[in-house]
């Protein structure tokens, strides 16, 4: 971005133990009034019993196929397994015992079943068939029993693919119609979206504290709501620093109140209400039933528990923000050729963050764990599935002609020009090396 000019913005995360809005006593009957329950469905007057608890005691069959993360799993009748390996971007069939029968979807480019540029989604369907949604092309593939594709469609709606995708957001599933079940966030009304920004300073706001269960016929693309569930509310509060720069901070209740859902294998969708401890049941047929609460004494959060909480979280942020700032001085370090500052002290304790050059130098007090992954050498491409870690804090500076993001650093103090981190290691996968840092 060479002669484009920009202040120097910081974007603080934080997290903020919001535990002094929480009363000091809770009780049930407190808790359970029809004001803070989110769309309550219509009224319920028959219980349902739910479903058994199956204890798995070992594991029936093993797998000797390298898999790299295993996003989805679509059980087949009669026993056989497809399983959607988003990591290496296979979709392979597997009989009982986890041999693999075929691959039916491949990583290859110039091959007919050909998986895709990125980590598709894998969803029951009508007739033990199965849907393979590519977010890439936009396409569905369907996929009968045998593990061969029959047939190709578009998706329903674009913006709906990041909410499919994403099991963050619950496994989406299939009613007794034959729609496809899943959750989509709430709306924010436009008049919100249209207020002007004040003082240059970007309007973010208020998020919605609940989100949709939604229905969507593939025949007549239709979108049925079927019901609501509450999600943790985040707050962003933004302000101006005087020298044409904003600063976020968000605000996250460490003890939020949610729901969950659920699609069951008798196509009724089950809504798990936090609040009371219970499930409500919508059937088939379009009844609601309910099933009993759950016995449970609500327990009081002590003054001295709130302060333990917020002691520890703070701890923590600490911690990371050091982490993330001895990481971005590194790499400024070495990336242009600086030298680290005479008082520059390694906090006791700390944790290499992974993905740097082997042939980097470090600041004293600090060196390279044995079982350290490096970033990989010029032209070698990582084996294990290196996951982004967002820091704390990001600062956007121009120098030279040239626009960097850097990364980490100390809430409010003063940054060296650094690079976007490689990354950390993924929780599922191994690698050998990490993509070096780059500038942007």
């Amino acid at each position: 971005m060479n002669g484009i000019t920009m202040n120097q913005t910081m974007l603080r995360l934080s997290l903020v133990a919001a535990l002094t809005a929480l009363p000091s006593a809770v009780h049930a009957q407190e808790r359970t009034t029809t004001a803070q329950r989110p769309a309550a469905p219509p009224p319920v007057t028959t219980l349902a019993v739910g479903p058994p608890i199956q204890r798995i005691a070992t594991a029936s069959a093993v797998s000797t196929e390298s898999i790299g993360t295993v996003t989805s799993v679509r059980e087949l009748p009669d026993g056989r397994v497809l399983v959607n390996d988003g990591q290496r971007r296979r979709l392979v069939l597997m009989d009982t015992t986890l041999k693999t029968v075929r691959v039916v979807l491949d990583s290859l480019t110039d091959v007919a079943n050909t998986y895709g540029t990125r980590p598709g989604a894998l969803l029951p369907y009508q007739g033990d068939s199965t849907l393979f949604v590519d977010p890439a092309s936009y396409a569905m593939l369907v996929i009968d029993p045998q593990g061969t594709v029959t047939r190709v469609r578009s998706v329903w709606r674009v913006q709906d693919l990041p909410w499919v995708s994403n099991t963050f957001n619950g496994w989406p599933g299939i009613d007794a119609r034959g729609r496809i079940i899943f959750r989509i966030p709430a709306q924010i009304a436009p008049a919100f979206m249209m207020m002007a920004m004040t003082s240059k300073t970007p309007y973010m706001p208020p998020q919605p504290d609940s989100a949709f269960i939604v229905a969507i016929d593939l025949t007549t693309r239709k979108l049925d709501t079927l019901g609501s569930v509450r999600i943790p509310k985040q707050e962003a509060r933004i302000r101006s620093t005087g020298d044409n720069g904003w600063t976020m901070d968000q605000v996250i209740n460490p003890l939020p109140r949610t729901d969950e859902w659920a699609v069951l294998s008798d196509h009724r969708i089950a809504f798990v209400r936090g609040l009371d401890y219970r499930i409500d049941y919508l059937n088939p047929d379009g009844s609601w039933t309910s099933s009993p609460k759950i016995p449970y004494d609500w327990q009081r959060l002590q003054d001295e528990d709130k302060q333990k909480f917020v002691d520890s979280v703070r701890v923590l942020q600490e911690k990371q923000a050091a982490t993330q700032f001895v990481g971005a001085t590194i790499r400024w370090v070495n990336m242009y050729n600086g030298k680290y500052p005479e008082n520059f002290k390694v906090p006791e304790g700390l944790v290499l963050q992974p993905g740097f050059p082997k042939d980097w130098f470090l600041p004293p007090g600090l060196k390279f764990p044995e079982n350290y992954v490096y970033a990989c050498a010029p032209g070698v491409t990582p084996t294990g599935s290196p996951g982004v870690t967002m820091n704390s804090t990001m600062t956007v500076v121009s120098e030279g002609g040239r626009t960097m993001m850097m990364m980490g650093g100390p809430p409010g103090g003063a940054m060296p020009g650094g690079a976007m981190p490689g990354g950390a290691p993924g929780a599922a996968g191994a690698p050998s090396c990490l993509p070096a840092p780059v500038v942007i």
